[in-house]
């Protein structure tokens, strides 16, 4: 077998074990912004999905995304990957096919997990277990094939997605906005003994930061330059992005705070992630920075009305929102001198691509919004997805789980 097969295998290996470490980062991250009472409930949440979601990639999911010929979905042809032998290469590629398949289910995996933000503090953790399941298959695996797919929707419509900003950020994004409006706000108001733990929510957004070096150059599937632009890509557009946060804070005369800043750190990332290798540090800089600047300036403006809505963790301005624009940016800077698979965007006087990239990137969010809030509605109205309020006021990590994370709280 060509050597080179096992070099990019180990590779795209690596990377998948780096955005498993994402989902602990995101534990972190997120516990670290709530009460006290709901730290295990939170932590849980987050890391579940790596329980959950590779058996459902195993049994169904992998086979809808990659099989068939299907525009949006693919078949069950794939499932229980009996059909996938252990020299089995990726058509295209020079990656084992289980190399793959695992740097996929944890794609798969945190995607559900950043939804979990906007609904912390009062969701039912059986209905959550069950929901995961129902969105990945429905939702997740949808997006996945029409982007990733060779005769997948958006990618035969000419748009594109490098390493998942839409297909997992807007998605999640979106999706944890229809959590928050069809679970309604918290009992205890959305800033009840919250942030507990700052401290713990940077060592989480340093996690993030540092798996998503293998979420962003994994996904080009081999050790090659376009990775290392891929890497390089995600180091500049983040710290672009929290440059950017930070001069915005002293000009509009706001808190300097560490979570803003880990939010824009946050930002940034999920920025490039579309077009982490479709573009030069210098486009990176600028997207990073771009989304950045528009995130803050909407948030200001969103902050009035979230106590409405009490998306708890500002997954849809963090995710959502920079995916977005991050989707549609693509359209703008990409280079075919960078990858040659794209064509140029706008900056470079192809403006087809950009209306190409905004269609899809707005199709996208509407479609993850709309599926998630029917997939809530009927599990509302079924088993339901929210505590009592008693268990809520209480803090689930009693009420849920059985024990706590501090022995004072």
């Amino acid at each position: 077998m060509d050597y080179s097969i096992f070099v990019n295998s180990l590779w795209v290996a690596l990377s998948a074990m780096l955005v498993l470490l994402m989902n602990f980062g995101l534990a972190f991250f997120y516990t670290g912004l709530v009460s006290g009472r709901n730290a295990l409930n939170t932590i849980k949440m987050s890391i579940i999905t790596l329980g959950i979601v590779p058996i459902v990639w195993w049994a169904l999911g992998y086979s809808l995304v990659f099989s068939g010929t299907n525009q949006f979905i693919g078949t069950p042809q794939l499932s229980f990957l009996q059909a996938i032998g252990v020299d089995d290469v990726v058509s295209g590629t020079k990656v084992l096919t289980l190399a793959f398949i695992c740097f996929q289910a944890m794609f798969a995996s945190i995607a559900p997990a950043i939804i979990s933000g906007s609904g912390v503090e009062r969701m039912k953790f059986r209905a959550y277990m069950i929901f995961i399941v129902l969105w990945v298959l429905l939702v997740y695996c949808t997006l996945a094939h029409t982007f990733w797919n060779s005769n997948g929707w958006a990618l035969s419509y000419g748009a594109f997605d490098f390493a998942g900003g839409v297909v997992v950020h807007v998605s999640a994004g979106f999706s944890g906005l229809a959590l928050a409006m069809v679970l309604k706000p918290r009992k205890s108001g959305e800033n009840s003994q919250g942030k507990h733990n700052l401290p713990l929510m940077v060592l989480g957004c340093g996690l993030l930061w540092f798996g998503w070096f293998g979420f962003n150059a994994g996904s080009a599937l081999e050790i090659s330059p376009l990775a290392i632009q891929a890497l390089a890509n995600t180091m500049f557009a983040p710290a672009a992005a929290m440059v950017v946060w930070v001069l915005c804070d002293y000009i509009s005369g706001r808190d300097r705070t560490v979570t803003g800043i880990c939010n824009a750190i946050i930002i940034g990332l999920v920025a490039i992630t579309p077009s982490a290798g479709y573009v030069s540090i210098a486009s990176a800089v600028a997207i990073g920075g771009i989304a950045s600047l528009l995130s803050f300036i909407i948030t200001i403006f969103y902050n009035r009305v979230k106590h409405k809505v009490d998306d708890s963790l500002d997954v849809f301005t963090c995710h959502g929102l920079p995916g977005l624009i991050g989707g549609i940016l693509v359209g703008v800077f990409a280079s075919h001198e960078i990858n040659p698979a794209i064509p140029n965007g706008a900056i470079f006087g192809n403006w087809q691509l950009l209306v190409k990239q905004s269609f899809v990137t707005i199709a996208a969010a509407l479609f993850s919004f709309a599926a998630t809030y029917l997939i809530l509605q009927i599990l509302r109205k079924t088993i339901g997805i929210r505590v009592t309020e008693e268990h809520e006021l209480g803090g689930l990590d009693l009420s849920e789980h059985g024990e706590k994370a501090y022995n004072n709280n």
